[in-house]
């Protein structure tokens, strides 16, 4: 991340934030479109089709569960006083197969096409919400909190979205912007379509913000100057630091 907000590169912000002055007058509209215009709501398509999608997943993974003859109480190893239960072989399927999509998606982040990025990110989801009905299989007291926990589409989907950020760290994301960037802007669109209304709030009130920033910087003389007096340093001290070898 020291790729995109390190010191070399505050000049660039600097410049971003104070370029939001040539757009204050549209800022409002744009946060209130998010905001205010109810399309981004669940009901409204094409967010809508996400519950269609976890239907199907579900009805997938139920088939899955219903077809497999799976006695989790049946002891599968046997050896002096040590007992293996068989259940452990549904926990051990979740791991692997959690584990696979895992380095799929790392894999992707590497790769140069962003339809690599989207289809690791389907599979890590629809992987997710399988692992539930893997976990439920096992019929364990301990692990029915786990398994109602995945079972819920909004609970797979803040598991999925701490993989992302984790994983877009560990796919380069410190030190590549390609990879940071990439992995920002899809957890900004599966957050849209999982829960639109609520991140099209918090997307009209970061513009909000903005707009908040540049009235702040047009109609407050010591901040203007400070400002303005900041980015002449910022841009002097990058004008004049050797280039890197």
């Amino acid at each position: 991340m020291r790729d995109v907000l390190g010191p070399k590169n505050w000049i660039f912000w600097w410049a971003a934030l104070t370029a939001a002055v040539f757009f204050q007058e549209q800022l409002p509209t744009v946060a209130q479109f998010f905001m205010d215009s109810g399309f981004f709501s669940s009901t409204t398509f094409p967010f809508s089709l996400v519950a269609g999608l976890n239907a199907w997943i579900d009805s997938i993974a139920q088939n899955i569960e219903n077809s497999i003859q799976f006695n989790p109480q049946a002891t599968l190893i046997a050896i002096g006083p040590i007992q293996i239960q068989a259940w452990v072989i549904a926990v051990i399927v979740g791991l692997l197969v959690l584990g696979g999509a895992i380095a799929l998606y790392m894999r992707a982040l590497k790769s140069s096409a962003l339809g690599d990025d989207i289809l690791a990110l389907l599979a890590l989801y629809f992987i997710l919400r399988v692992e539930a009905h893997i976990i439920g299989l096992t019929n364990v007291p301990q692990l029915e909190g786990a398994s109602n926990f995945l079972g819920d589409p909004l609970m797979s989907f803040y598991v999925m979205m701490f993989f992302l950020l984790l994983l877009v760290f560990m796919g380069g994301g410190l030190n590549s912007r390609r990879a940071f960037w990439r992995g920002l802007m899809e957890a900004v669109l599966i957050a849209l379509f999982v829960v639109p209304a609520q991140t099209a709030d918090l997307i009209g009130a970061m513009i909000m913000g903005l707009y908040t920033f540049t009235n702040l910087l047009m109609t407050n003389l010591v901040f203007g100057l400070f400002w303005g007096v900041t980015g002449a340093v910022l841009a002097i001290t990058r004008l004049t630091k050797p280039a890197a070898a």
